[in-house]
């Protein structure tokens, strides 16, 4: 708010914020100042969501009617702004603010409820929960849900999405990092699941209602993709990737879900 009213452009990190009414507020102040306003999603150029992006738009398997998308693993949190509620706005607002993105960039019909749920039964020395899923639900009937988990022994597939003439998975892969120390001596360290690009697998129904399974090719990212767009926008008048009314979205569904944990699950209406 500073920065806008000094005049200048501004980029935030995601999340956007914490409130709808803290985004609402930078939302009218940059078009009052004519300043342009954007959010750091860089994951909407990850190599596996743009492969999923690609294939829903194509049409072969039909419309998404059903997401389910996880993250996680049984480890201690990182630290600070990841694990402290005050400082993170919790759980909701880590990985969330990247998965909720893609959920909502993949369905863009209007979200109608939302539903947020709290653990907290490991990690007592952090403040975020061990675990929290949100789920929503959609004006065309669709659903999605969205869980971290710091406490998860067996992980759930990344993506599991439901069309109506096939299906998507994304399994996540387990792959180690191998070097030599100054002795020669092998070093093999083990990535977590979330460095690694999931394998994705198509399941795509023919006409004689057999399924045949088809491993799809990631992309490769685009480099530097957030920061050339934001250059064509201020010197050439590109369109924003990212325009602060979509991270509004994702501020809408965040905001719901902790206030439903904060009532014990309770669904709320939004229109979003």
């Amino acid at each position: 708010m500073q920065m806008l009213q000094a005049g200048k452009h501004v980029v935030t990190e995601k999340p956007f914020c914490l409130t709808t009414a803290e985004a609402d507020a930078m939302i009218e102040l940059a078009a009052e100042r004519q300043r342009t306003l954007t959010i750091y999603q860089c994951r909407r150029w990850d190599s596996d969501y743009l492969a999923i992006q690609r294939v829903l738009q194509q049409g072969l398997l039909g419309p998404a009617f059903h997401i389910e998308t996880f993250i996680g693993s049984y480890s201690h949190p990182c630290d600070y702004w990841h694990s402290h509620e005050p400082i993170s706005g919790g759980v909701f607002y880590d990985w969330g603010a990247h998965y909720l993105d893609w959920i909502l960039n993949l369905v863009p019909d209007p979200v109608v409820s939302v539903r947020g749920v709290e653990h907290k039964r490991v990690w007592h020395d952090v403040t975020n929960a061990d675990q929290s899923c949100v789920s929503l639900r959609f004006a065309g009937g669709q659903e999605a849900s969205f869980i971290h988990s710091d406490i998860a022994a067996a992980l759930k597939p990344k993506w599991y999405i439901l069309c109506e003439r096939g299906a998507i998975v994304g399994q996540w892969r387990y792959e180690s990092v191998k070097s030599r120390r100054w002795s020669g001596d092998l070093i093999e360290d083990r990535l977590a699941p979330s460095e690694a690009l999931p394998t994705l697998t198509a399941f795509i129904r023919d006409a004689g209602d057999r399924i045949h399974e088809q491993q799809l090719a990631l992309p490769p990212m685009p480099q530097h993709a957030f920061h050339r767009n934001l250059a064509n926008h201020l010197h050439q008048g590109e369109a924003l990737a990212i325009p602060p009314e979509a991270a509004r979205r994702n501020i809408v569904v965040m905001e719901a879900a902790k206030r439903s944990a904060e009532r014990g699950g309770e669904t709320m209406s939004v229109h979003c």
